[in-house]
């Protein structure tokens, strides 16, 4: 908007769900970077004005989960010079140049997310060591808006205090980790199972204790829910189940979503010591993130298939959550994710090559190249759950598109 204070985008195609706009024509005003229902006469004079006849015109898109950003996403960059190669963007006279197809060079992640109509978009693991060079690498981001999840499913402070029954202690830690670290909201990854793949294992029962802490993902999911809702945070709680991508995880992942079913969300609350200016005016108190790697069916990789239906009846029965659904792309991909073992499954179904991180008393994340193909039978069906998630779920507004190319 540089030098148009006022821009008039005239006879397009209008989607404003909140409003109940369905693909009305109609004219859109814009002044001083906010839609306005008129302009003065003034302002239509000096103003810019766009014809969008024929072209489709709604509000920007906003990617609740993503990875564009922080030690793991560059990690990617680094395993995959190959992927800088596929794809190059030459510098013009307004744009930087940039590498790198499934893993962008930071300039080319805001053009390309802006070419998809993207406004937004969030980081969905930050680890609070790592903070601050993520906070660095999304500001060097363009174009878009961006935020970050703090990664506190396998704190060693909140496990501690969490098996303890501490949980206002548990809150405040939290508190101040948030505000230190910048971040948005709780992201909850394989809960008290990353701690234990730092001593080469995992957990895959809700009530399965974990080493050394003595805390079952069960605890953790109650109470990291727990906390966000006495805090008050804009952001329902971010949870990557456990046994994520491994045949008959729906179970877990429907198991996991009853955890936080009788927790009140904050609107609901009266806790004088948590009281915050923040009103979330939310419904929901869990955020199920990549939904379909979450609903693996199946007992075996011989006999996969669709779990699914059992989330999205889970879902449509229930008001407290909402998920996104983590569609998979045919094509190459970078998968990344904090869920270390998940991705170490990955690498000895594949061979591909493979890196593992621990981040001391926090988290962990994994690396792996990947090719998801249409001849592929499990990938295929991979490809319809993803649209089985958005298009079985009876209210809208319980689901959110994520493409997850590169975090399963």
């Amino acid at each position: 908007m540089a030098g148009n204070k006022t821009i008039a985008i005239k006879n397009g195609y209008v989607f404003d769900p909140l409003n109940e706009i369905d693909g009305e024509i109609m004219d859109i005003f814009v002044k001083d970077g906010k839609v306005v229902h008129e302009l003065s006469d003034a302002d239509r004079k000096n103003g810019k004005v766009i014809d969008a006849k024929g072209m489709t015109v709604m509000p920007g898109g906003v990617d609740s989960h993503s990875h564009i950003a922080g030690a793991k996403v560059n990690g990617g960059r680094m395993m995959r010079p190959e992927d800088s190669y596929k794809w190059t963007r030459k510098k013009t006279s307004l744009t930087h140049s940039g590498t790198g197809y499934t893993v962008p060079s930071v300039y080319l992640e805001g053009y390309q997310y802006s070419q998809m109509g993207y406004t937004t978009v969030f980081e969905a693991a930050v680890p609070p060591l790592e903070a601050r060079h993520t906070h660095e690498e999304m500001r060097s981001i363009p174009m878009i808006d961006t935020g970050g999840y703090l990664v506190l499913g396998n704190n060693w402070f909140l496990m501690r205090y969490l098996r303890e029954g501490e949980i206002e202690r548990a809150a405040n830690y939290v508190a101040w980790m948030m505000r230190t670290h910048k971040t948005y909201g709780i992201k909850c990854v394989n809960p008290a199972g990353v701690e234990n793949w730092g001593w080469a294992e995992n957990i895959g029962a809700l009530d399965e204790a974990n080493i050394h802490f003595g805390v079952t993902p069960r605890e953790m999911i109650h109470g990291l829910c727990e906390i966000n809702e006495l805090l008050g945070l804009p952001m329902s709680m971010h949870l990557h189940c456990n046994n994520l991508g491994q045949p008959g995880c729906f179970e877990i992942t429907k198991d996991s979503l009853e955890i936080p079913s009788h927790i009140k969300t904050k609107q609901n609350l009266d806790v004088e010591w948590a009281e915050t200016k923040v009103d979330s005016k939310r419904k929901q108190s869990v955020y199920l993130t990549h939904a379909q790697f979450n609903s693996f069916g199946g007992t075996s990789w011989g006999d996969f298939e669709s779990g699914t239906k059992a989330i999205i009846d889970h879902v449509n029965q229930t008001d407290y959550i909402v998920m996104d659904s983590g569609c998979v792309p045919f094509g190459e991909a970078t998968v990344m994710t904090g869920d270390g073992p998940a991705i170490h499954n990955l690498y000895k179904l594949t061979g591909n090559k493979w890196s593992n991180t621990d981040v001391e008393m926090e988290c962990g994340s994994g690396i792996l190249p990947f090719t998801y193909l249409k001849s592929n039978p499990i990938h295929s069906v991979q490809w319809a759950m993803g649209l089985e998630l958005l298009l079985l779920v009876k209210d809208v507004w319980k689901s959110i598109m994520t493409p997850d190319q590169c975090d399963p």
